[in-house]
């Protein structure tokens, strides 16, 4: 078999980024993801593209002038999925930001974007602040200031990279687990696979792997470099990775996303309209490389942390309950200084023909791929330069597809394979009042007619979906649910073992949903995907200003 320019492990966002440049620059790729793609942190961050304004105070200034230049291509590639959003930074008396700080940082990052900045920053008053967000603590503020970012659909936008890679020629192969590697003859590599489907080992030789794989990038290097250099030390580590937690909540905001400061540490903490909610996160916990499943679950001390600086900054909603939370690990490289503090930039490395690509943030994503196809280019001599397009990226389905059509482009387009991969990353099931419990038994009977499942097989996806049971990148997912009321104070979440609690919990004793799989008596309209929360299929579109990505195609921890 002849061997593939490359291979790629990882199917998040980078990796899938490295293989829609080398597949547009003429080099046969394949994709290996033993989960669903982008089913790790790329679907786990804060929906954000943004240049980073909190690390202009780091003077990291390279890093924001090459994410807002990224912010402007992406959001011009994906316009269905990543929009302009107005941020509001609230003052108060004797914060730890000053007036003239923040004027001369907004200042500073619309000079840094340059000809691609968004709508300029400004400045307005208290009332005029609680004019624009009447939920603002009204006690102490001074004014706001204003600036631009874009909220983005993370998976959807991961998807329709690897749709454009798959468009040019790679190859995309989700649920096939990478299990070693051995050096060739003629200087190629091989590399083993196991299809977690079928049992099969397969073989993929290359002439350059590429491992892309996120917080887990230490770990892969460590397996893989055993079978191409058996008997050396184990290399050093090159991540310091850290979790960031998110609540979900119903719209806390009328227009605007927040950037507040936490009154306990001085940490930055988003509130970001999405889907019709809002996302409030994020939170910094050191992790250990590899993380363990554990360190893709919010901790209770995380979710009182969001939920109180919540209150404090917005006092109208201190008794929301948070009907979701989700967590995400960050793959920050190491570094002395405390890990809030730590950079967001990346670092390339080869070794005996294994290129890692360690750290970075998710809107740098085809800057990462640029560096990792240079040191692609350079091993294989390649004289003509590694070029990239700003073209667009391939469209979601329009809004208020029927179910069927829906399960049909995600399978047949969207390379989806579980009804998980779809209730959570392809669409905005997630984030219904039912959970999507309606929708997801009509949508297991399409995909099973696509994928040929039989009748057990579609109960198990439907099952599996709630219980959280399958696994992603290693990890399980836990289910959400509230055994009892929760006091005011506290999380209504329950945390189990594995990767990160993403549906909303059901209220206790509440009524089953008509149609629901509970109730036993199926709806009997079709659904199509539209309408309200009420109607039998509420798959709809929902976002920033009702900005950001269809709730068909969609599914930002972390930025």
């Amino acid at each position: 078999m002849k061997p593939l320019d490359l291979v790629v492990v990882g199917g998040g966002i980078v990796g899938l980024a490295v293989a829609r440049l080398a597949a547009r620059n003429r080099l046969s790729v394949a994709v290996l993801e033993r989960g669903d793609l982008a089913c790790g942190t790329s679907s786990q961050s804060s929906h954000m593209l943004h240049g980073g304004l909190r690390y202009l105070e780091y003077g990291q200034f390279a890093l924001v002038r090459e994410s807002l230049a990224e912010r402007a291509a992406v959001a011009r590639m994906a316009p269905a999925l990543a929009r302009p959003c107005r941020f509001l930074v609230p003052l108060y008396r004797g914060g730890r930001v000053a007036p003239w700080k923040l004027r001369a940082g907004l200042g500073l990052y619309d000079w840094l974007a340059g000809p691609r900045s968004l709508a300029r920053h400004g400045f307005v008053g208290a009332r005029e602040a609680r004019a624009l967000e009447p939920a603002l603590a009204p006690e102490g503020l001074r004014g706001a200031g204003l600036y631009s970012d874009v909220v983005m659909n993370d998976a959807a936008l991961a998807v329709a990279v690897a749709r454009d890679a798959a468009a040019h020629g790679a190859q995309i192969h989700t649920r096939i687990e990478v299990v070693g590697a051995k050096p060739l003859d003629d200087g190629a590599i091989e590399i083993a696979a196991r299809d977690l489907g079928s049992g099969t080992v397969l073989e993929f030789p290359a002439r350059v792997v590429v491992n892309a794989t996120g917080p887990w990038c230490d770990e892969t290097r460590r397996r893989l470099l055993a079978g191409l250099r058996p008997g050396d030390p184990d290399v050093a580590p090159l991540l310091r990775p850290s979790r960031g937690s998110h609540l979900v909540y119903p719209a806390l905001t009328q227009r605007h996303a927040l950037l507040l400061t936490a009154r306990s540490d001085g940490r930055v903490i988003f509130v970001v309209p999405f889907g019709g909610h809002s996302l409030v996160g994020t939170t910094e916990i050191e992790t250990p490389s590899p993380p363990p499943a554990e360190a893709f679950r919010p901790s209770l001390e995380e979710l009182r942390y969001l939920r109180r600086e919540l209150a404090k900054a917005l006092p109208p909603v201190a008794e929301y309950r948070p009907i979701a939370a989700f967590a995400g690990v960050r793959p920050l490289l190491r570094a002395e200084e405390a890990v809030g503090r730590a950079s967001r930039e990346h670092r390339v490395i080869e070794e005996h023909g294994l290129v890692t690509i360690a750290g970075g943030k998710y809107t740098t994503f085809r800057t990462m791929a640029q560096d990792v196809l240079a040191h692609v280019a350079r091993r294989k001599l390649r004289r003509e330069p590694i070029r990239d397009s700003d073209d667009p990226l391939p469209a979601p389905i329009a809004a208020g597809a029927a179910v069927e059509l829906v399960a049909r482009h995600a399978v047949e387009h969207e390379f989806a394979r579980a009804l998980e991969d779809v209730m959570r990353r392809r669409t905005l099931q997630w984030l219904e009042p039912d959970r999507g419990r309606i929708v997801a038994r009509f949508m297991a009977a399409n995909m099973g007619k696509e994928l040929g499942w039989s009748a057990a097989r579609t109960s198990e996806e439907i099952e599996r979906c709630w219980t959280r049971r399958a696994t992603c990148a290693g990890a399980a997912t836990p289910s959400c649910r509230s055994t009892s009321r929760a006091p005011a104070g506290s999380s209504t979440t329950a945390m189990r073992s594995g990767r990160a609690c993403w549906a909303p919990c059901a209220r206790p004793g509440a009524p089953p949903t008509a149609g629901s799989p509970r109730s036993g008596s199926p709806t009997s309209a079709r659904p199509r995907c539209c309408g309200s929360a009420r109607a039998a299929s509420p798959l709809r579109a929902r976002s920033c200003g009702r900005t950001g990505a269809p709730a068909s195609a969609a599914p930002r921890s972390s930025a």
